[in-house]
């Protein structure tokens, strides 16, 4: 082989490494797809809303769903009390400007579905019609830790209580972790995020909408229930919700 042939090889090697050499490197550099760039926008109602969801500490997650919160996901999360003056009311939905200090502040769409949330008066724990609540009104909102990313933000509540009179205590709206009688005949119930009731052992308990005799015994785990305290914390009333009812 001759000398002229053998530069001509040596030459064509160097340049298929510089090739690949630019190759790499240009690969290297390429910015990556993040998910957050592939994020499909849609349209819902008169919001704009992406396909995922914020989280009440302010982290992302992927959310398939409509503009609410998936009721059987919700349920096996923690739920977030917010409480606020309602700025409006139409059907199926009520906004709030949320005054808690917890999840999102100021206004938020809490979707009313017939099928996962109640409605319920403060006093009693009867059912309220969402049209019975008026702009200007007080409430308390139970919700699970995420929503839309809209403009508003949106999100589907468990439990909302309304028609609170002045100066009222408020009952609280619980997930049972565990339901215990001591020696002395009173119980102590515990909730899944670690509060701890004090019920005597004459407490008044009622079941929510039916005829039914309930007892203290009744309370157990994962059930879920109103309870009225007095300034003492003591227990002075609990509803108490049938397991398999909304």
């Amino acid at each position: 082989m001759g000398k002229t042939t053998k530069k001509m090889i040596t030459t064509m090697c160097c340049i298929g490494v510089l090739a690949t050499g630019c190759v790499s490197l240009a690969q290297a550099q390429a910015p990556a797809v993040t998910e957050a760039q592939t994020t499909v926008k849609e349209e819902v109602g008169n919001h704009e809303t992406q396909s995922s969801t914020i989280l009440a500490g302010g982290d992302q997650k992927e959310h398939t769903g409509g503009p609410g919160v998936d009721s059987e996901a919700a349920a096996d999360r923690e739920m977030i009390r917010i409480w606020g003056t309602v700025l409006g009311v139409e059907e199926g939905t009520i906004r709030i400007d949320n005054q808690s200090g917890v999840s999102y502040a100021g206004e938020i769409v809490l979707n009313i579905s017939d099928e996962y949330s109640r409605v319920l008066d403060a006093e009693n724990g009867y059912p309220v019609e969402v049209s019975q609540i008026q702009e200007g009104d007080f409430i308390y909102a139970y919700i699970g830790p995420a929503m839309t990313m809209s403009l508003p933000p949106m999100t589907t509540a468990e439990l909302v209580i309304c028609q609170i009179p002045e100066d009222f205590r408020v009952p609280d709206y619980v997930r049972v972790k565990s339901m215990k009688q001591g020696t002395d005949g009173n119980w102590s119930l515990t909730t899944t995020d670690e509060t701890v009731y004090k019920v005597p052992s004459d407490c008044q308990i009622l079941p929510y909408l039916t005829r039914n005799l309930v007892q203290l015994s009744d309370v157990t785990e994962s059930s879920t229930c109103l309870i009225w305290t007095d300034e003492m914390e003591n227990v002075q009333k609990i509803v108490l919700f049938a397991q398999d009812s909304k």
